[in-house]
């Protein structure tokens, strides 16, 4: 392998390799990265496993088409922490509504009620987002709402708003910089 960051481009066959290589020497950063982004050290380090099983399964046709590969890595990492945040909302849900439909009596349901301390610091936390939102450029403000809020799909709000998909990621993304600085995570 002649770089880190990538096989030569007349080398297709060693592309997997060089991204898992590449894997390998970057590791302990993306894995900070999955932390911060997680809340949970042994989450990252499971989504760290997962990416080296992706790596591994990678097609060297799909390995050769990547030309930021320390980019790809990041991406792949931040989508998979997003798909185990999305899964988890879903379990979440899924045990909410059965505990809803097999329980006797709602008084069963107060266990589920925030504690008093709990529900003022969830407000407090979301003052402090929404100020952050507040003190946002006006665009990136209006593509977090209606991605992150209201739920629209990033081509939905480019739509919405007259700009490329493109526009729309990178005003979410310096969103999400930005709330992460201001409120911490999560």
């Amino acid at each position: 392998m002649d770089s880190p960051h990538g096989p030569p481009p007349d080398d297709p066959t060693s592309a997997r390799q060089a991204l898992v290589d590449l894997w390998m020497e970057i590791r302990p950063a993306p894995v900070r990265f999955l932390t911060a982004r997680t809340g949970s050290a042994a989450t990252a380090e499971d989504l760290a496993q997962d990416i080296w099983l992706r790596l591994q399964a990678l097609p060297e046709t799909a390995a050769a088409e990547v030309r930021q590969p320390r980019a790809f890595l990041y991406r792949l990492a931040g989508n998979l922490a997003l798909d185990r945040s999305k899964a988890q909302r879903r379990a979440g849900a899924r045990d909410l509504d059965w505990r809803r439909a097999h329980v006797a009596g709602d008084d069963d349901e107060a266990g589920d009620a925030p504690s008093a301390e709990d529900a003022v610091w969830a407000r407090l936390k979301l003052e402090r987002v929404m100020a952050a939102i507040e003190r946002m450029p006006p665009k990136a403000a209006e593509a977090f709402r209606l991605h992150r809020i209201g739920g629209l799909s990033q081509a939905e709000v480019a739509a919405r708003m007259g700009v490329s998909r493109s526009a729309v990621e990178k005003y979410v993304a310096a969103s999400l910089k930005e709330l992460l600085l201001r409120v911490g995570w999560p």
